[in-house]
């Protein structure tokens, strides 16, 4: 499990490159590769929470498979990147993703479980839209082969993130 203290060491690795240094590959590859590492952080982050406040056995396996299936990609992005020339994915959830992970620790209950799927939704929408993009036009073959790779399985967590969240409005 990552904790606030793993993220936050991360974060300092990330910046404590010179001033003025150029990064290897180029800025398209770059910006993907910092975006899928804050999605899958993000998905991790939000399953750690799921897994300690939710009781739904739904919530609750889709969290742990939240944390398999980003895991596994978290780990294909990396090695792509490595073999691009490119720094790993950052472990550490974007500006935009920390106030609904916030919000989703202050929740109980249904509304808790409510959340998260919006959230899961929210997400997987978005990741789907980067990594679809970056596997079409991506400018890095083992990069963009990755993308490929994880464009069937953002999509499935995204088709069960909106079924669970549709059921969840009923309720």
């Amino acid at each position: 499990m990552r904790t606030p203290a793993t993220l936050g060491a991360a974060a300092l690795v990330m910046f404590a490159a010179p001033a003025g240094a150029q990064a290897p590959g180029s800025a398209q590859t770059r910006n993907y590769v910092a975006a899928a590492g804050q999605s899958d952080a993000f998905e991790m982050l939000e399953a750690d929470t799921a897994l300690a406040q939710s009781k739904d056995p739904k919530v609750r396996a889709f969290a742990q498979q939240m944390l398999k299936d980003h895991a596994q990609l978290s780990q294909t992005l990396g090695q792509a990147a490595a073999s691009a020339g490119v720094a790993p994915p950052p472990m550490i959830v974007g500006a935009d993703q920390a106030p609904l992970l916030a919000a989703l620790q202050s929740l109980n209950g249904a509304d808790f479980d409510h959340a998260y799927w919006q959230h899961q939704a929210l997400a997987h929408r978005s990741a789907l839209t980067v990594t679809q993009d970056y596997a079409t036009t991506g400018d890095s073959a083992p990069v963009r082969q990755a993308a490929a790779s994880a464009v069937p399985i953002i999509t499935a967590h995204l088709d069960m993130a909106k079924q669970m969240e549709a059921q969840s409005e009923g309720q």
